[in-house]
């Protein structure tokens, strides 16, 4: 069974660790007011780990380290149907401090259900007040295999910041091109009264 259901992976193009390319790329709209790292045209799926986060440094986005608020995140996956059909579409947002070796302490802890292909938004209220580092995560634990799966983009970073794990201990990098990981599509929108006028779309930069 187990040598039936590999060859059945390798068939679908997918390798054996929990991600799967798209058929066609899916452009995702990049609203001004939102800190992203991914570049905005999703390449794959995956659900490769019990948690999927992305760390954020408010400096790539203001230009110097900064605290904010995060009104909201959001979040896309992508239900791609039989065999990867999810056992679970709720999912929960946490959102923790830390920097780029891990998250640290949890600031918010939010239940929402996943939708194919579209944003899923989820509100944090009130607005949860982040350092310069921060995490937001996808908390599959509802799930035995780490559904809902998650868009993803097809070019890496030149600074890793999608990771995922199983014991949220132990943080990978989400790599699919190399050497430097790929990004998730998870997403943080700042509250609108700390925008301070200013706008900005993904900042990735290929090298």
């Amino acid at each position: 069974m187990r040598n039936y259901l590999l060859a059945v992976l390798l068939i679908a193009g997918l390798a054996p660790s929990g991600n799967l390319k798209l058929d066609e790329s899916v452009l995702v709209e990049s609203p001004d007011d939102i800190f992203q790292y991914d570049d905005g045209t999703s390449w794959w799926l995956t659900w490769t780990g019990t948690y999927r986060g992305v760390w954020f440094n408010t400096a790539d986005f203001y230009g110097s380290p900064v605290p904010c608020h995060i009104g909201q995140t959001e979040h896309w996956f992508y239900h791609y149907g039989y065999p990867y059909v999810w056992d679970a579409s709720a999912f929960y947002c946490e959102i923790y401090s830390g920097d780029q070796t891990g998250p640290d302490a949890e600031l918010d802890h939010t239940s929402a259900t996943a939708t194919h292909n579209a944003p899923v938004y989820v509100g944090h209220s009130p607005p949860v007040y982040v350092d310069p580092d921060f995490w937001v995560i996808e908390n599959t634990e509802m799930s035995t295999g780490g559904w809902p799966s998650t868009l993803g983009d097809n070019s890496p970073n030149s600074v890793d910041h999608s990771f995922y794990s199983d014991d949220f201990q132990t943080w990978e990098p989400w790599v699919i091109q190399g050497p430097g990981a790929n990004d998730l599509f998870i997403r943080g929108e700042v509250e609108p009264y700390y925008l301070e006028g200013f706008t900005w779309g993904s900042i990735k930069t290929l090298f």
